[in-house]
This record gives structure tokens, C-alpha cells and sequence, in this order.
């Protein structure tokens, strides 16, 4: 698989939002700092595991971020967090490319709530919007981690 841009040493990360029905996508921005909705896939219509490495290959993708699901009240793994990593495993054996994950907990409510403020209503295709959002949601929390200037060292006698 091609996992740099045409003529350059940059590639995007990819976002995913694993559901049993859909699988938001979302991509960033060559540089690794911006994260974009790109596509829902819908699990009765298309293998997400061969169109995830398809737009993997297309888009000269580096690395992939799936949302882990964590229980609010104690920072476990849900129940649905082991068909989460089983997932991952089988697409990081079909990309070949590293598989990190992100607390993904909130990131339907955050992308919903980005939505509403950019005017959107819910409709026929909601759950769909709210799936690629909830995804870039998810990868914009793992950029922006990624890409914070590390904390300033301590002073002589501070810890």
C-alpha cells in the first residue's frame, strides 16, 4: 500500500467510528493537524474492512485511529470494545498500517452538537452524519493530543 502523498514524505491519519450498521471516516489533512468527515460506510452494503483499506490506499493514509468505547462512569472498556479491537486487528492485518485507539466516549454527543451549531437538523440521513462527524470528532482529539507542544519542564524543586 502507498502511504505517502504523490511526490511527498507526508500522509494522513484515519479516523474511525465503528458501529454494528455504519462506520464513520474521517481524514486529516496531509500535515496531521486538521480532521475532516469523509464518508459512512454502511455495513449491509460494502465490507468495511475492504473499503476502509481501499480509502486507505487512495488517500495515502499512514495510520488509523479507532474510537474505543469506555464506560462513562469508571474508564473501562464497554462491552462492545472487544468487537471494537477484533475489528481493528482484522483491518490492521489488511492494511499493514498501525492501528491506535481514542476514548471515543461523547464523540456522537460532540458531533451533534457541532452539527446543531452549524445549523443542521435531523432528518433521513442523520445517523449517517452523525457517524462520519462522531469520527472526526474522535480524530481531532487524537491530532490534537498528538500535536500539543510538550509540557514546560519544572522548575528546581517542583515536581
Amino acid at each position: 500500500m502507498n502511504t505517502q502523498g504523490k511526490g511527498t514524505n507526508v500522509a494522513r491519519w484515519l479516523g474511525i467510528d465503528w458501529g454494528g450498521r455504519r462506520v464513520g471516516v474521517a481524514l486529516s489533512d496531509l500535515e496531521g493537524r486538521q480532521a475532516f468527515g469523509y464518508c459512512t460506510i454502511d455495513v449491509a452494503r460494502q465490507d468495511p474492512v475492504k473499503e476502509i483499506a481501499r480509502i486507505c490506499d487512495d488517500e495515502y493514509v499512514q495510520s488509523i485511529v479507532m474510537g474505543l468505547p469506555l464506560r462513562s462512569d469508571n474508564d473501562q472498556e464497554s462491552d462492545n470494545a472487544k468487537l471494537v479491537r477484533e475489528f481493528a486487528d482484522r483491518l490492521g492485518v489488511k492494511t499493514r498500517l498501525p492501528v491506535h485507539f481514542e476514548d471515543e466516549r461523547f464523540s456522537s454527543f460532540a458531533a451533534e452538537q457541532d452539527l446543531k451549531a452549524a445549523g443542521w437538523r435531523p432528518g433521513k440521513d442523520s445517523k449517517s452524519l452523525v457517524d462520519k462527524a462522531a469520527a472526526k470528532v474522535l480524530l481531532q482529539d487524537f491530532l490534537d493530543k498528538r500535536n500539543a507542544p510538550p509540557p514546560p519542564p519544572a522548575l528546581d524543586g517542583e515536581e
